[in-house]
Order: structure tokens, then sequence, then C-alpha cells
């Protein structure tokens, strides 16, 4: 079996504003792999973007990427991610060339589980038959105020979820915010308010578990001062407080309140150097971005020897979520899987078949061969876009 094709699949669609600390969108995108072979089968992967022009992303894994692996046996994943990765490595190394590469990787091990009839997990080692999650979302939005927060999370509730994490530090009396060089700045809420924020999601969540995520919007001495402040009001875990760049920063801050990070980190190497720091806590790679399932597999494993759990970031499509289950099934320091809870169509709609929860809104670990999910073709062809 060889491969024949790499192709990139574009998706867009517009949706209504919401803001974190420092972005605002107005639309979702996607980038799909299909790694096509000469046996008729195919692989389905997903290069998250964080945004990224889908020109630039749909070049890089069709036409640099792909094109070195045409011919390739897709069943030598090791060997194909190290030549992506060493062919790539004086430009390479992070950012849209890593992103690249965990599309493909990703899309290799669906094909790969395709010709064993396994699912990924089982490919792996499969430990759970089901994976914890909590509710992402608390964006800022235009008109939503404390009472929209309030019904967004009674929400979650209803829908069985016990854990939730929202958005902070979009402030507008914080002189040092970077939010002030962000193209969009409305929506942003003083640090008071905030706190209010805060103070009403644990209402609704009584006993769950509540997180924040600041995107990294603070510097070093306010992420002190609010890791103190967070820690005294019970916060769960405190997430990407500063860039993670500034590694003694997140030192002092991990000895404050757990931190977890960093879904705009990327490789082994990188991560380890933030564990071997203690500049981190809850291990929280996204798949289709650091590295595919080949290096988060490891990543995860680096994260268990340590003692620290891992939490993967998932902010993609269906095909995303999927392959992310999938791996986290395999690891056994598994402790919760991020689940988006923004209105997202490409993660609601573009999949083959819905996946499936018990009440209390653990996933169940999709069953098929692969990463257990295909494409609903007509509605792709819906969201896809020409670039």
């Amino acid at each position: 079996m060889n491969i024949t094709a790499v192709k990139a699949i574009p998706l867009k669609c517009a949706c209504s504003p919401i803001s974190d600390a420092l972005g605002t969108s107005t639309g979702r995108q996607a980038l799909l792999v299909k790694i096509e072979t000469d046996c008729g089968l195919y692989g389905l992967g997903e290069a998250f973007t964080y945004g990224a022009p889908l020109p630039l992303m749909k070049y890089m894994v069709e036409d640099y990427l792909g094109a070195m692996i045409i011919g390739r046996d897709p069943l030598e994943i090791e060997e194909i991610w190290n030549m992506l990765y060493w062919r790539t490595i004086a430009h390479g190394r992070r950012s849209l060339a890593m992103g690249g590469i965990s599309g493909i990787d990703i899309a290799l091990w669906d094909l790969y589980g395709k010709t064993e009839h396994k699912s990924v997990s089982e490919l792996l080692g499969k430990k759970l038959d089901r994976i914890p999650s909590y509710a992402s979302g608390g964006f800022y939005a235009p008109g939503k105020g404390l009472d929209g927060l309030r019904e967004e999370l009674e929400g979650y509730r209803k829908q069985g979820y016990r854990n939730a994490k929202i958005k902070i530090g979009r402030n507008s009396d914080r002189p040092g915010s970077p939010l002030r060089y962000m193209a969009n700045r409305d929506y942003a809420v003083t640090v008071e308010e905030d706190l209010r924020r805060i103070e009403t999601a644990q209402e609704v969540l009584g006993d769950g578990l509540l997180s924040v995520d600041t995107n990294a919007s603070w510097n070093v001495e306010e992420g002190i001062e609010g890791a103190k402040e967070l820690k005294k009001r019970g916060i769960y875990w405190l997430e990407e407080p500063i860039p993670f760049e500034e590694t003694e920063g997140l030192q002092a801050i991990s000895e404050i309140i757990p931190v977890a990070g960093f879904e705009t980190q990327q490789g082994l190497k990188n991560f380890r150097n933030h564990i071997k720091a203690n500049a981190v806590d809850i291990v929280q790679p996204d798949l289709g971005w650091a590295g595919g399932i080949t290096e988060c597999r490891k990543i995860g494993a680096l994260a268990e020897e340590t003692g620290r759990k891992i939490s993967l970031h998932c902010f993609g499509s269906a095909i995303l979520f999927a392959a992310s289950l999938q791996l986290a099934a395999a690891m056994p320091n598994t402790e919760m899987i991020e689940s988006e809870e923004n209105p997202n169509p490409l993660k609601s709609e573009i999949g083959s078949h819905p996946l499936e929860t018990d009440a209390e809104m653990n996933f169940f670990v999709p069953q098929g061969e692969g990463i257990g999910m295909d494409l609903n073709w007509d509605v792709v062809e819906k969201y896809q876009v020409t670039v």
C-alpha cells in the first residue's frame, strides 16, 4: 500500500462573535487532511490552525509536506513523522509546520486503524471506554453580562456537565493588557467584573470544578497576584496564565495554584522542558497542533512518568475531537477532555455520526475503525471554501 494523494480540505463558517482575553472570533474554520492510497483506503486528520490563513495551511499540507510522502508506505508512521520533522528542522519545529505534520499524522493513524480493522485506541492499548469531560465556554460576547453567563452555565448543568471552564482576563482596567494591540477590543470588562463572573459560575456549578483560562494575557506579576486570588476562591486550575516562554514565572505561579498548559506549545522536547522546570501541572497539548498522535502519546507518557495528569485541548472539528477521544482512551493519566460548547457546525454537523455520552457527559470512545469518525461529505461541501 502506498500514498497516492495528500489533500487539504479547508472549511469555514460564520458564527456569532465570541471573545477570549485577547482574540475575537466571528467565524470558525478547520483544515482537514485526507490521505489517499492505491488500495482505495483513506485516512482523515485535522491540522489545527488557530486562525492561521487557510491558503498557507493548505499549501503547507498539500504542496510542501504532502509532496514529501507521496509513494511512501502509510504504515511507516514514525518514520514519516521523523522525516517531515527533520526535513523542515531549520524553519519548522513549531507553528504552521508542526500543525501540518500533526494533521498528516492523525490521518496516517486513522488509515492504520482501518487496515487493521481496529480503533486507534485499540492499537495504542486502550485503557478507558469513556472519557470524562468538562464544558468549555464562558466567553465574552456582546450584551452577555452576568445573566448571560449564568444562563449558559445552567444549560451545561442541564446537559449533565459537573465541571466547566470560563475565560477571564479581557480587562479594560489593566494598563499592561495586550488587548490594546488587538483589532477588536469590544466586550472588555474590569478585573472586578471578572471576579463576579467567577462567583456566578461557582454558584451555578455548586460542588463542580471551575477552571479559568487567561489565554496568556497576563504578565508574570499579574499572574502571581492573580493566582493568589484564584487560589482563595477555590479555582481548580489556571490555564495558560502567561506566555509559555516565561518558564520561571510559570514555576512561581504553579507553586500557588495548579497550572494547565499549553495548548499553544508544540513538541515533546518543549513539554519536557516545562515539566522539568515544574512549570506545568496539568499537561494540555492539542492533538492537531502539538505533533499529532505520534508525538502527543509521548507527551502523555512523559506526564504519566512525572505524576501529572493530561487533559487534551480540543477546539476543532468533529475529526479532531474523535481523534482526541481515541488518544485519551489510551492514556491512563487522562483526567478530563475539553468539550467545547460554543455553537460550531464544523464540530456538530460534518461528522458521519454524533458522538455519544452518558448522563454525566462522559464521552464514549468511538468504536469504529481508525479514529471512529468519517465525514458527511454533503455537509462538508456546504462549508468547504476555495482558497
